[in-house]
């Protein structure tokens, strides 16, 4: 299996390049927000603010470590946490030789968010339990469905490669709600493309305007009629004596009645320029991701109130719905098959429901409504071996 996952990775890289190659040559020539429906123009956006944007919760999200646990009812009492020896935290633990669990982590909410799928090889052993976790890119993948049994299986197609056919409990798919499609997820990225192409045209207007230099052009006046031989040969005799950021200082000496005035911009087309901004905002308000996290803070003055108001935001808003989502599709489709009960979680990740998680421990253990070895198994922590802290201390 490990011959042939890494014959597979290796077959991909000059596919790959060629492939980008084509899109780019071709991207001039189709509409805006083309590309919402190919995977693989999703990923080849991950870049400018879109890649701070999606890198922010990644990385927010690589940083959480799964509770694992067997639920046998509502109250938290009742969560029997998993030993670390337990086949299924080892697996989280260890993936593959290849690849460590944060690794794992980002590459999946990083494929959620830009192309609102992601999909887990899950190698099985004799016993049928998975025996490693692989990610398995999202352009490779076509989902066969099944009037009955929903996915009768997937066809992974690796560029340079013959077709694959995986079993659907060889494979875990992750993905966000589409109402378009039950098959396939929807990413903001998808829904978005619109914003995003606006963008990449205001980046590449702002690059040709300081590879242009940074004064604007210019308009040559003059009473003769000239020809257009001589039209071209000024234009290209002003242009690589003044092009370039290098040049937009060397003076201009004009003869023969040539005068010289700037071709300024209108307020219509330096608000154009000027609205990157504007687009920043919207492509971080689409992956509901506050500017401090990205690293942008405007007023150092509130710096530490603004950045734990902007924890609070992303972590509640942002970051923890997707905990809950990936916990509970690999809880139907991962933890099931090491028990009916097995259940897979995240903690809370606000800064905010750590500090009241804190007080109400604080104010369980002085009223005696939990025990100090209950308040640190709730934490992962090891019990206390003194007996005295499985009662409860009632105040005197």
């Amino acid at each position: 299996m490990w011959n042939r996952m890494r014959s597979l990775f290796k077959a991909v890289k000059p596919q790959a390049s060629a492939r980008a190659s084509v899109g780019v040559g071709g991207m001039m020539a189709r509409s805006p927000g083309w590309w919402r429906d190919d995977s693989v123009e999703q990923l080849r956006n991950y870049q400018s603010w879109v890649y701070a944007a999606v890198n922010a919760i990644a990385q927010e999200v690589a940083r959480q470590r799964p509770f694992l646990f067997v639920n046998t009812g509502q109250a938290e009492h009742e969560q029997t946490p998993l030993p670390h020896t337990h086949p299924m935290a080892r697996l989280l633990d260890n993936p593959n030789p290849w690849m460590t669990p944060w690794e794992l982590w980002y590459l999946t909410i990083l494929y959620l968010e830009l192309t609102g799928n992601c999909f887990w090889y899950a190698a099985p052993r004799a016993n049928g339990t998975p025996a490693e976790l692989w990610i398995v890119p999202t352009p490779w993948v076509r989902i066969i469905p099944d009037p009955v049994h929903f996915v009768k299986g997937y066809e992974v197609a690796v560029p340079g490669m013959p077709t694959e056919r995986f079993a659907p409990e060889e494979i875990v798919h992750l993905k966000y709600p589409n109402p378009l499609d039950v098959h396939y997820g929807l990413s903001p990225l998808q829904a978005n493309a619109l914003t995003i192409d606006a963008n990449t045209e205001l980046q590449k207007s702002r690059y040709q305007t300081f590879l242009s230099g940074q004064r604007p052009g210019m308009v040559l006046h003059t009473d003769q009629t000239l020809t257009d031989p001589t039209i071209r040969r000024l234009e290209e005799k002003i242009h690589s004596r003044f092009g370039g950021r290098e040049n937009w200082t060397r003076p201009l000496v004009l003869e023969q009645g040539l005068k010289a005035s700037p071709w300024t911009l209108t307020p219509a087309e330096m608000d154009y320029l000027n609205s990157s901004k504007l687009s920043r905002d919207e492509i971080f308000a689409l992956f509901r991701v506050p500017t401090p996290i990205a690293g942008i803070v405007e007023n150092i003055g509130l710096g530490a109130d603004i950045w734990y108001g902007a924890r609070v935001m992303f972590c509640e808003g942002t970051v923890q719905p997707k905990l809950d989502l990936i916990a509970q599709a690999l809880t139907r489709d991962l933890a099931r098959r090491f028990g009916p009960d097995v259940t897979i979680a995240f903690p809370e990740c606000s800064p905010r429901n750590q500090d009241q998680r804190r007080a109400d421990d604080e104010l369980d253990a002085k009223t005696g409504l939990r025990t100090f070895n209950e308040i640190r198994r709730s934490r992962g922590l090891r019990p206390y071996a003194d007996p005295r802290f499985d009662l409860p201390i009632l105040p005197a």
